[in-house]
């Protein structure tokens, strides 16, 4: 069956830039069938040639003229009309013959919580789920992990959005070539257990202090089976590292750590 990657971050994470790059990788190094879609409708230009595009239905600029709504407010019409336009949606392509390909990449609105912490993304992902293998690519911006405090606050996220979807989410933090604490981001892959010593004598007083415990708590058993990868989609840094990651999430008999 047809694996399905859905990428999904913050604002400015490099979701469309990573998509890019990493199609042109699957296609020259492993000749892959590839599909991108892209579910943004905020985007102005892709750098991707998308096989399904929403902007084909709507766009936000549409949606604010339209229902004379401000940016936050078009976004989130945005998700009720993505959920009224799924029989369209799954009607083209590549959903109508995904045996036509062997992945296929999706690329999430650039505003993370108004899909992915909206209803349209549970009906959507189940949906899909229904007819193809889904996991999801939660994408981190190295270049914003500057303190302890930024590390864990991104690193939880990606537990929420598994809580949140019931989905497999493989984490990739991007943007190593530009990382300020290379060290710090490593420490999250390799030794969560290091950067939580660390953030107790560094982060001695106030609440996210007195909550890290918790968090590594909650973060040390939802992390296994599965690692990250650090990755850079400008330098092509990583891609083997996280096609293996992704592919090896359907994996029900291998060891992911």
């Amino acid at each position: 069956m047809t694996i399905t990657a859905a990428f999904i971050g913050p604002a400015g994470s490099g979701k469309t830039t990573l998509i890019s790059s990493y199609s042109e990788w699957l296609r020259r190094q492993l000749f892959m069938r590839v599909a991108i879609v892209n579910l943004d409708p905020g985007v102005e230009e892709t750098i991707y040639k998308p096989l399904f595009d929403i902007r084909s239905i709507f766009t936000l600029k549409t949606i604010m003229k339209k229902y004379n709504l401000g940016p936050n407010g078009a976004f989130l019409k945005s998700s009720e009309l993505l959920i009224e336009n799924l029989d369209l949606i799954f009607s083209s392509e590549p959903f109508n013959d995904l045996d036509e390909w062997d992945i296929v990449l999706i690329d999430t609105p650039g505003q993370m919580e108004t899909f992915i912490f909206r209803p349209a993304s549970s009906v959507f992902f189940e949906k899909l789920n229904k007819i193809t293998n889904i996991v999801l690519v939660f994408v981190l911006d190295a270049s914003a992990m500057k303190t302890i405090a930024d590390a864990i606050t991104l690193w939880f996220l990606s537990i929420l959005i598994q809580a949140k979807t019931g989905l497999t989410t493989v984490p990739v933090i991007n943007k190593i070539d530009i990382a300020e604490n290379v060290e710090l981001t490593r420490m999250i892959v390799e030794e969560p257990e290091k950067l939580m010593d660390l953030a107790k004598k560094q982060l001695s007083e106030g609440f996210i202090s007195e909550i890290i415990p918790e968090l590594f708590a909650i973060a040390t058993k939802t992390r296994a089976p599965l690692r990250s990868v650090l990755v850079s989609a400008i330098k092509r840094i990583g891609l083997e590292e996280m096609h293996s990651l992704i592919h090896e999430a359907f994996c029900t008999c291998g060891d992911l750590t």
